[in-house]
């Protein structure tokens, strides 16, 4: 059954069983009324019809009764009572005399017990009698009995009209209940229909679907609201995890390319190396140079990829305070180291302190003033500058090359991206994008720019103060 279906058929039980307890406790109500009026009746009715009786058998004259007389009483004297019937009978419970109608009561031979009040079936005829028992008030007629009785069909009738008023009244009640019950939830639903709806779209795949629930201020609009916020979130997660699984596919490719290329030449210079026993003009040191070359190549770039997979982790690092001008100035110096002929300047007005791995943030900055050496003609001039902005520490690296294309602004921190050819070396890929992730460990960002002037410029931005580290980006 649907939702719609079991509030219905909830509420149309709770109303009938509601319904029916109301009915039978007016129809038990009234009932009693009813009988107690008729009983009322009797007892305003017996003195005189007690009278009457007294004397039909000459009691009040000193007579012993004709119990073969009969008589009747002035029904008209008593509106109450629509029929009435009385016997008198003798203290041995023989019956004396009584006042007749067409119809009798179905009553027990033999005395009876004054002062008590029942309901009988006919003797002749049809219907129900209510019969009440008392002493006549002649004190002539001690220890006889007076049974007055009347039939209890106006009674019946009320009764039985009442009972069709309640069935009547309650179904109509019942029907204008369920209706109307059917229309407000039908109404009031209709956005949970339309939830399903969604969710089975959004089953199928359409996760941009959202459902509509109204007024914000009613549980549905609420529980729209709530599931919006909800789809959102898993939209995101998955829009995320489908670029994350999509970079580690790349990263996979990638990396698989750059292994392959140095074992292939490993392999190729093995190869000549194990022939050049036959032939004299292989010459074997070149063969095991070149080898140790690609090797060297390799363990670099393994290296390289085993430093990424260790900062995409989440973890805490163990920080101390380092100071990016000295790890600068130590930048200077090996940059002059692998090419005198360029001019490298620092411009650093003191000390500027971080909390950090002090490893990661010397290899983040030795990898930007080695791409800026790479990828720059020789004896181009690189700048180097260390200040503060704020509660934030800048590092910015500055070469006078050619500058950055757009494209190369959107990849250059991508892992395994190589710019144009005039900023293409021999390198894998990976200097920049471990600069990226050794920022974000530490908090911080890594951006690029052209510089104003011409050349490109690298900014690493960290927090002075300690600040927790951020999840590090997946392959």
């Amino acid at each position: 059954m649907t939702l719609r279906a079991r509030l219905i058929t909830a509420l149309a039980v709770l109303v009938t069983v509601g319904l029916a307890a109301f009915g039978y406790a007016t129809y038990a109500r009234y009932s009693n009324a009813e009988y107690q009026r008729l009983d009322d009746g009797l007892r305003s009715a017996l003195p005189v019809v007690s009278r009457q009786l007294v004397e039909a058998v000459g009691l009040d004259r000193g007579g012993r009764g004709r119990p073969d007389r009969d008589d009747a009483v002035n029904i008209n004297s008593f509106p109450t009572l629509q029929t009435i019937y009385a016997e008198l009978r003798d203290p041995a419970g023989a019956v004396v005399a009584r006042l007749a109608v067409d119809d009798t009561p179905k009553l027990d031979d033999g005395p009876v017990k004054i002062g008590t009040t029942f309901t009988t079936g006919a003797a002749t005829g049809s219907g129900r009698w209510r019969v009440t028992t008392a002493e006549p008030a002649s004190r002539l007629a001690a220890g006889y009995q007076v049974l007055l009785a009347t039939t209890t069909n106006k009674v019946t009738e009320s009764l039985q009209e009442l009972l069709l008023i309640e069935i009547i009244g309650g179904l109509a009640i019942l029907a204008v209940l369920v209706g109307g019950s059917w229309l407000i939830l039908r109404r009031g639903l209709r956005p949970l229909e339309d939830m399903g709806r969604t969710a089975s779209s959004i089953n199928a795949g359409d996760l941009s679907q959202r459902v509509q629930g109204g007024d914000a201020k009613n549980e549905v609009g609420q529980l729209a609201t709530a599931l919006n916020g909800m789809l959102d979130e898993i939209e995101t997660a998955f829009r995320a995890r489908q670029e994350t699984e999509h970079r580690l596919r790349q990263f996979l490719a990638d990396a698989s390319h750059e292994l392959r290329t140095p074992l292939t030449s490993i392999q190729g210079f093995a190869e000549l190396f194990r022939l050049g026993r036959e032939h004299e003009h292989v010459d074997q040191a070149v063969i095991m140079r070149r080898i140790e070359e690609e090797s060297a190549r390799m363990k670099v770039l393994v290296e390289d990829l085993l430093l990424l997979a260790r900062l995409d982790e989440t973890r805490t690092v163990e920080r101390s305070d380092v100071d990016l001008t000295v790890l600068a100035a130590d930048a200077c110096s090996d940059a002059v180291a692998l090419d005198p002929s360029r001019t490298v300047s620092l411009d650093a007005v003191g000390p500027v302190v971080v909390p950090g791995n002090a490893d990661h943030l010397r290899q983040a900055v030795t990898n930007l003033v080695s791409n800026a050496v790479k990828h720059t003609p020789t004896g181009t001039a690189i700048d180097l500058r260390v200040a503060t902005s704020g509660n934030r520490a800048v590092l910015t690296v500055r070469d006078h090359g050619p500058g950055l294309t757009e494209e190369a602004l959107q990849h250059v921190f991508e892992r395994f991206w190589r710019a144009d050819q005039s900023r293409t070396g021999t390198s894998a890929g990976l200097g920049l994008a471990i600069v990226e992730s050794i920022a974000r460990e530490h908090g911080g960002t890594a951006t690029a720019a052209n510089a104003w002037g011409g050349g490109a410029e690298f900014t690493i931005s960290l927090p002075i103060e300690t600040a927790e580290p951020t999840t590090g980006a997946s392959a």
